[in-house]
């Protein structure tokens, strides 16, 4: 799919004040091509230390298995973006509305970003600015809600996430929250119930979407679960963002009121993304007034939240933008899918207790504690990454106070680098191996039977190898 050409010169209002178009010369290309292929030359002779740390990140991304849920790979041209002097500008407020001079040049790449970002979620409104899916949502409530104003969300000890309304995060500070749950025998979103709950509380914002839900969300029944308790319908698809654009999930754009995410976890920058559909031109009474939401949500970014855009960021999430246009990064979404269904099956298969029994989207969950007694999320996220397997340890639903009883698992990375179902299914075996091999000591502590781990680290070895791809 073709992205549309955008304009980049300078408006007749700008002419009208005698601007001069920025034209790039023959000249002026090379001289910034050369600018920003030595920052990695600087950064080796200035500061050999932080150098050195890179690279060992670097070759710890490449010699391990990626199964982390939250994490993605980004192109060489997203890093270029991130890496350029865009980093050198700062800016306060919306494109074409600064309070600072110099701006032509990131407007047009705001304007850009935001365009496409429409176009491949499909919406109507995209604001770019946010720095993280975090931001994005506490954007959105600052904008419509007051302090004291009622939500209604997952807790994130069921899978919700900790900015839709923890007492520990601002959000649970700021606002009265109340909790929907999941049904105690399926681990599944009861309708039904929540439909109850929120007609119960009449919370004045209902938040769908999830950190650790391995099954479709039904946007739609959100939407009139929302609309009979007279709230607003906040999704935040961060986790699944990149299967929504692919139509590898249903989308939420047109039945939320606000959809956020963060960039990184589909493949793009660190930063986040606040998106509308049919509701984006809807006017509220505020403060005696009716403003449009959209708005409303340019107030909240800035001054509301945050200061300066990050213009290196946003030049990155335009760029990753074009690339969900490709038909690759959208058959990758299946395929993403399908390594997850696969790798739950050879789990269930070894006998491990998961979560729902299987997925629906990019992670798998698993209850570790009926593996042995004492056995935890934590020791088995340790053990693991001792053995080259790197996941995420996490509350499960209804487990015992105090204790991390789960394990997640997600398949974007691996996809990215080629593998598949039959991959999945050596992982599974490889997981399985480690977990049921480690004794545990006492306090926390654990071992690992020799031979089980030398094992796995040559298996998990030889297949980061056969993958390895030059760049990511």
């Amino acid at each position: 799919m073709a992205v549309k050409e955008h304009h980049t010169g300078i408006s007749a209002n700008e002419k009208s004040r005698g601007f001069l178009p920025l034209q790039s010369n023959e000249v002026s290309s090379k001289r910034c091509e050369g600018f920003h292929r030595k920052t990695i030359d600087s950064l080796i002779s200035s500061d050999r230390p932080v150098w050195e740390q890179i690279e060992k990140e670097y070759t710890r991304q490449k010699a391990s298995l990626q199964l982390v849920a939250a994490e993605n790979r980004c192109s060489a041209a997203v890093l270029a973006a991130l890496g350029s002097i865009l980093q050198n500008k700062t800016a306060e407020g919306p494109a074409g509305e600064r309070l600072h001079g110099g701006c032509r040049v990131v407007d047009e790449i705001e304007r850009l970003a935001i365009e496409r970002a429409k176009e491949t979620f499909n919406a109507q409104y995209a604001n770019v600015q946010p720095h993280s899916g975090t931001q994005a949502n506490q954007i959105v409530l600052n904008a419509v809600l007051q302090k004291g104003d009622k939500i209604l969300s997952l807790p994130d000890e069921q899978g919700g996430h900790f900015s839709h309304g923890s007492a520990t995060s601002i959000t649970g500070k700021l606002y009265k929250v109340e909790h929907y749950h999941l049904d105690k025998n399926t681990f599944r979103l009861d309708y039904d119930e929540i439909r109850k709950k929120a007609k119960q509380c009449r919370p004045k914002m209902i938040i769908c979407g999830a950190s650790a839900y391995p099954r479709v969300i039904d946007f739609g029944n959100f939407r009139k679960i929302a609309d009979e308790a007279g709230a607003f319908l906040l999704a935040d698809i961060s986790h699944i963002s990149g299967l929504i654009i692919a139509g590898a999930h249903p989308s939420s754009i047109n039945f939320a009121h606000f959809t956020t995410t963060s960039t990184y976890k589909p493949g793009g920058p660190r930063g986040g993304l606040i998106l509308m559909g049919k509701d984006h031109n809807q006017k509220i009474n505020f403060e005696g007034k009716n403003i449009a939401i959209e708005k409303l949500l340019e107030q909240s970014t800035f001054p509301g939240i945050q200061g300066t855009p990050y213009f290196n960021h946003i030049a990155a999430k335009a760029v990753f933008f074009n690339e969900t246009l490709s038909d690759e990064y959208r058959h990758r979404q299946f395929k993403i899918v399908e390594n997850a269904k696969r790798l739950a099956s050879g789990l269930v298969k070894a006998g491990l207790d998961v979560v729902t029994t299987g997925t629906d989207n990019h992670l798998v969950l698993v209850n570790v504690g009926g593996i042995k007694m004492g056995l935890t999320g934590d020791i088995a996220q340790k053990a693991l990454e001792e053995c080259g397997i790197v996941v995420d340890k996490i509350d499960l639903p209804y487990q015992k106070k105090g204790i991390t009883s789960g394990i997640r698992f997600g398949t974007p990375i691996v996809t990215k680098i080629g593998m598949g179902p039959e991959q999945m299914e050596l992982a599974a075996l490889l997981v399985c191996s480690v977990l049921r091999a480690i004794k545990l000591t006492g306090r926390g502590g654990y071992e690992i039977d020799r031979q089980v781990r030398h094992k796995a680290i040559e298996e998990i070895a030889g297949l980061c190898k056969t993958f390895d791809k030059e760049g990511f």
